[in-house]
């Protein structure tokens, strides 16, 4: 995913691309707004499929790829496991997000070795809110959270090919001693957020890129109001069909449903600038007037400008005498911070 926009252009450029859901709500909605790079072509979107672990009913299938597919970024499908055999979702063992990173490796890649990894804190903030331990008498409910990201190697095609893989997860664990004769229990399990997958050709990979591609998901603001809605529903069949262990789960479950819909508020609050600072910071974004819209847009904050061209696409540089006109030979405007 090399950075260059073409000969003698550095930077990134892109324009919006919809993540479309297209059967949920009756009619297609935005699920999401990304930016991709020019000329990247895109596929699938929302899923909708009810399965026993599942029971949200959707998940996500998407990728933008580069025209010959040698390189392109996707959302990877909200993954359920539990520590025990027998149940609705996969066995899995999991404790960090290590684990689970290197499980979807060993699912989606089998051939590929493992290369690197590291902790992604600045990810696994916005889910403080759900750690959590509380004691039921008996036994006990714990909830944690991580957030990583793998970088791996394989073989495709007769290439050598590198891909990153970043994860958020939510784990809870269930604990009883042993007690009256009884055995103890140790139940575990546990939620992915979406996925993100960026692969390239050896060499080509550039994290950065991936990264600025990566924080412009937005989530669509109807496609929110309804999901929201669809959660409320199956939180409150779930309250009124369970019993005490399923309340605690129902309960998680709400609340994950909860701190990512308050995600998706924020990424949308830009009333407050103080508010607003809080969450760039957060998504490592800025701010900028769009003169076009009248609007706003955020981009990556690790490049030192942004421009809007004609087109309608961005470009992001760390040359300070960039000029659309003579390198692109079209027009364009150099974005400003929103104040």
């Amino acid at each position: 995913m090399a950075p260059a926009l073409g000969q003698g252009v550095p930077g990134l450029r892109v324009h919006p691309v919809q993540v479309v859901d297209n059967t949920g709500f009756g009619r297609p909605l935005s699920a999401f707004s990304v930016m991709v790079p020019m000329h990247w072509k895109t596929k699938g979107g929302v899923v909708w499929k009810i399965d026993n672990c599942n029971t949200s009913g959707y998940n996500f299938d998407w990728q933008a790829t580069s025209q010959d597919e040698s390189e392109g970024v996707g959302i990877l499908p909200v993954v359920m496991w539990q520590s025990q055999p027998g149940g609705p979702c996969p066995q899995m063992n999991v404790s960090n997000a290590r684990d689970f990173l290197t499980a979807v490796v060993e699912r989606i890649l089998p051939n590929a070795s493992v290369l690197d990894y590291r902790q992604r804190p600045d990810l696994s903030r916005d889910l403080q809110a759900l750690t959590s331990r509380q004691d039921y008498g008996v036994f006990a409910q714990e909830t944690t959270v991580d957030a990583g990201e793998i970088l791996v190697g394989f073989v495709e095609d007769g290439k050598d090919v590198r891909a990153s893989i970043i994860a958020q997860i939510i784990m809870w664990r269930t604990t009883m001693p042993p007690a009256y004769g009884m055995p103890g229990m140790d139940i575990r399990g546990g939620i992915s957020l979406p996925g993100f997958i960026a692969a390239a050709p050896a060499g080509r990979l550039d994290l950065r890129v991936s990264e600025a591609i990566r924080k412009t998901f937005t989530p669509g603001q109807e496609w929110t109001r309804e999901i929201a809605k669809h959660h409320e529903i199956l939180n409150r069949q779930a309250r009124d069909h369970a019993g005490k262990m399923s309340d605690i789960t129902s309960k998680t479950n709400s609340e994950i449903s909860d701190i990512i819909n308050k995600g998706y508020r924020d990424r949308e609050a830009i009333r407050d600038r103080g508010h607003r600072e809080t969450i760039e910071s957060i998504r490592g974004v800025e701010t900028y007037n769009d003169p076009y819209t009248g609007g706003t847009v955020q981009l990556d904050n690790t490049y030192n400008h942004a421009w809007q061209l004609r087109d309608g696409s961005y470009l992001l540089t760390d040359d300070p005498t960039f000029n659309p006109g003579v390198a692109l030979g079209m027009d364009g405007q150099l974005l400003q911070v929103t104040p």
